[in-house]
């Protein structure tokens, strides 16, 4: 059997990157891992890797150009080029609102000033002045948040504690489409990380705090409750949004966690950042998901239409799982979730199977919760599974 090939685009990132690859290399899988060399790209040029990294496509707009290419001659590419061009912040507030998740009250702006070219006539679709009260009322009052539509990293990121300082921010935005925010005064702050749709790792997150030391290790950070509710949201809006490598960030208040920003297609995985600890976990969990991903070979679009490019080669039964209610254990079942590894697309197919405690998990034989689950992009654990289903039907 050939050799499996995965590629990995990168910036300036010096630390996560190679890690992977050597983790990737060290385990002699049937799988290599790269990094990526480019010298331009001929039209439905076929791709020599399986699989795809993209840390940095979104500042190099070449990079974007060459993986669409390379996901429609069937490379899997990490996230998916198509939907990433298509995704943006305020779609992702409005994305909240459909799926019940909670989130704070956003307005999208028209932007400052525009570029060459664009004249008065040009505009003559947009109200002026802009109703400033009207949007702040809307969002709650000052202070609130004044940032970007696309971006990241907190640049062009204002709090604004009233019209004058609104004003001149907005004044500093340029070209940008900017969104007003309604501010959450949170009591606690977590950033998920997310991998392959179904691994997450919750961290305390501080943004007050002076970067890189923003992540700090405390496993008794959020109520059980509180936990419980995160997690169950970061999946249901990383699922509804595919991507497969992001984080999902989190501002509590009263015990209600407001989604703040979760389109980090490229996440800070640099290990002066997350700490060894959290650094450790990605390494070995990306390793895990894309060699999974690369084993199971290429995967070229059903259909050539943008439906099937935007969804990817797994969905869109994915995506239809995704848009259904997030899990819920049934009547006198136990909330499957609270396994390790058992997120909410996976509970509620073992739900369907008719398992819905920790104890029918418990008396199940690893091979038949295989079954239940299903094709999965990279393996289950379904012994520690039964293991620690069984400790916890003993508790309970």
């Amino acid at each position: 059997m050939s050799t499996k090939k995965i590629g990995v685009i990168v910036g300036r990132e010096w630390s996560w990157p190679p890690a992977f690859i050597e983790e990737v290399n060290r385990r002699n899988a049937g799988v290599s891992a790269e990094f990526i060399k480019l010298g331009g790209t001929h039209m439905a040029e076929v791709s020599s890797y399986d699989v795809i990294i993209d840390r940095i496509s979104h500042e190099i707009p070449y990079y974007r150009t060459y993986l669409k290419t390379a996901a429609l001659t069937g490379t899997r590419v990490i996230n998916n080029p198509f939907w990433w061009s298509a995704d943006d912040k305020f779609l992702g507030a409005s994305l909240c609102t459909k799926l019940g998740v909670a989130h704070p009250r956003t307005v999208a702006l028209p932007s400052h000033s525009y570029i060459d070219g664009v004249v008065e006539e040009s505009l003559r679709n947009l109200r002026y002045p802009i109703p400033w009260k009207e949007h702040v009322e809307y969002v709650g009052g000052f202070p609130v948040i004044l940032k970007p539509v696309w971006g990241g990293g907190f640049k062009q990121v204002y709090k604004v504690n009233n019209y004058e300082e609104l004003w001149r921010a907005y004044n500093e935005t340029g070209t940008e489409c900017m969104m007003l925010q309604e501010y959450i005064a949170w009591e606690k702050y977590v950033r998920c990380i997310v991998i392959g749709q179904e691994q997450i790792m919750t961290i305390k997150f501080d943004t007050n705090a002076p970067w890189p030391n923003r992540y700090f290790r405390d496993d008794h950070y959020l109520t059980e409750d509180e936990g419980h509710r995160v997690v169950a949201d970061a999946f249901t809006i990383n699922n509804a949004l595919g991507y497969d490598m992001n984080t999902v960030e989190f501002a509590l208040k009263d015990g209600v966690p407001y989604a703040i920003d979760f389109m980090n297609p490229a996440p800070d995985f640099d290990v002066n950042s997350l700490t060894p600890h959290y650094f450790d976990w990605v390494v070995q969990t990306m390793a895990d998901f894309v060699i999974g991903l690369a084993l199971k070979g290429r995967s070229e679009p059903a259909k050539y239409a943008w439906d099937y490019l935007i969804g990817g080669p797994i969905t869109p039964a994915a995506l239809a799982v995704a848009a259904q209610p997030k899990a819920t254990p049934a009547s006198k079942g136990d909330d499957l979730t609270q396994i390790n590894g058992i997120g909410p697309i996976y509970a509620q197919r073992l739900i369907k199977a008719g398992i819905s405690s920790f104890a029918q998990i418990a008396a199940t034989s690893p091979q038949r919760l295989r079954e239940a689950i299903g094709a999965t992009r990279t393996p289950i654990n379904a012994e520690a599974w039964v293991d620690e289903a069984d400790q916890r039907a003993r508790q309970g």
